[in-house]
């Protein structure tokens, strides 16, 4: 018997030092799910977001690790709290950092404005100080004229070489004519000129740029506005140009909205989605190396989990970027091209699936969160928005008064909506559908547009939300057509 035990214990042991030797032997996994909650996710969207987590993430039934489900986000407005891109074309332009030579910035300026629209008036919002009627081609030549007078004076540089400079030239009456009549034309544009001309042309701005100094720059940028927006300095400024400068347009003011901030919630948001076994991307309107720039350094920003970025770009030439547009890569990420480019670049690596869950605030974004089979919950952080977002917002706030959650909703074949709150003033989430927009004191859940439209979901003018989300086209006019509602 003493024998036998011997042997047993011998052979236990054996088996056991060959165990440690297996480098192959499975870790243990973490099987915890990482639950929505801080205090400012409104109650309905987080019980929405964690019911997701639930039915589609790493412990539900037929999860797959090597095909895993995935969010898609929009940056601007969703992920950040205003516009990065934006608030990047004033640092940009406070800070001088262009590689644009002085004898191109008109042409540069120029580019994709349509032929027929460089030298037709924009109209009476957009007439100088004197009532002069105003066109694209006067006052790209007045940049243009400007820029050169601030580069022939040593203040133009692509890198951060001149800063000790700054003082100096803000001073100067060439600084307040370039920086007011450039920040003009990106709203000149974007109100009278489709998506597809705006969209891009605030990216050509780093026309002469290295990949890397763009990236550089966006990082600047990211650090000093988060910076702001930490100290609390939520504002609308102002860039106005001198009153007796020798020029065509004569003298523009423009209002801006100010800083940029990312919220704690969302920063939470992403992080469980990847601790939960999501994949996350991001398809931005914004510049490439502007959004990977805040979305993949998460030492720096706070956004772990990201896994990729689709965003406009620009083609390269000799290593700098050129002024148009890369269509080889994917069409224009905004709109519809959204839809088309997560079709190109992102489905192809799910097996041709779709999003779980996509994330947007505006018109922009309309498309990609509708369009989808496979998107359950869809976030939409409220803007009062007058267009095709407000259409969403309606179905989540009539999904919310109908007690519809995340089961029901698939169970009549919908996307969960949920509607987000925020309080721009301050720069945070609020604890409900309801927001305050940047200047304003009153929490409001829609726009008189979208209360309209709700109005109409209600009385049964519409049996389902399918019903009214295909019927954009004639309810907002928004779109010229639209491929429909849970069809790709």
């Amino acid at each position: 018997m003493k024998k036998f035990l011997t042997l047993l214990l011998t052979l236990v042991l054996v088996l056991s030092l060959a165990s440690c030797g297996n480098t192959s032997t499975t870790e243990p996994t973490d099987n915890s799910i990482t639950y929505l909650s801080l205090d400012g996710w409104d109650e309905t969207v987080k019980g929405g977001i964690n019911d997701l987590f639930d039915m589609y993430g790493k412990n539900s039934e037929g999860y797959d690790p090597d095909l895993k489900p995935y969010a898609v986000f929009d940056f601007d407005n969703t992920i950040s709290i205003l516009d990065i891109e934006e608030a990047l074309a004033i640092y940009q332009l406070e800070h001088l950092r262009f590689a644009i030579e002085p004898q191109e910035m008109e042409e540069v300026l120029l580019t994709g404005i349509p032929k027929d629209k460089v030298q037709v008036s924009l109209g009476e919002d957009y007439r100088s100080s004197s009532n002069k009627d105003l066109t694209i081609a006067t006052v790209a030549k007045d940049a243009a004229a400007a820029y050169k007078k601030l580069y022939d004076a040593g203040y133009i540089a692509a890198d951060n070489s001149l800063e000790s400079k700054m003082e100096e030239w803000l001073k100067t009456d060439d600084w307040k004519e370039f920086s007011s009549k450039m920040r003009w034309m990106y709203s000149a544009i974007g109100d009278t000129m489709d998506v597809s001309v705006s969209y891009p042309w605030i990216t050509y701005w780093f026309t002469g740029m290295t990949p890397e100094q763009v990236y550089a720059l966006a990082t600047e940028s990211h650090q000093f506005n988060l910076s702001e927006a930490e100290a609390g300095k939520w504002e609308t400024r102002e860039f106005a140009g001198p009153a007796n400068y020798d020029s065509l347009a004569g003298p523009l003011s423009i209002s801006y909205k100010y800083p940029v901030g990312i919220s704690e919630e969302m920063k939470e948001l992403i992080s469980a989605l990847d601790d939960n076994g999501f994949d996350v991307w991001i398809c931005s309107a914004s510049f490439i190396d502007v959004i990977k720039a805040a979305a993949m350094q998460p030492e720096l920003f706070g956004l772990k989990g990201i896994d990729g970025v689709v965003a406009m770009e620009s083609k390269l030439t000799d290593g700098v970027y050129d002024n148009v547009y890369n269509y080889d890569a994917h069409p224009q990420t905004q709109g519809l091209g959204k839809s088309e480019t997560i079709e190109k670049v992102i489905m192809p690596k799910y097996n041709g699936r779709g999003p779980v869950f996509t994330a947007m605030d505006s018109q922009g974004d309309f498309n990609f969160c509708s369009e989808f089979k496979d998107t359950a919950v869809n976030l939409i952080l409220n803007r009062q928005r007058s267009d095709d977002a407000g259409l969403l917002s309606v179905a989540a706030v009539y999904q919310k008064e109908k007690g519809i959650d995340l089961a029901s909703a698939q169970e009549s074949g919908d996307t969960l909506f949920l509607l987000q709150g925020r309080d721009e003033n301050k720069g945070i989430l609020l604890p409900q559908a309801e927001c305050i927009n940047l200047g304003k004191t009153d929490a409001l859940l829609f726009s008189d547009k979208a209360q309209a439209w709700y109005e109409m979901l209600e009385s049964g003018q519409y049996k389902t939300i399918g019903d009214m989300i295909n019927d954009c086209v004639n309810i907002t006019g928004k779109l010229a057509q639209y491929d429909g509602y849970k069809t790709k």
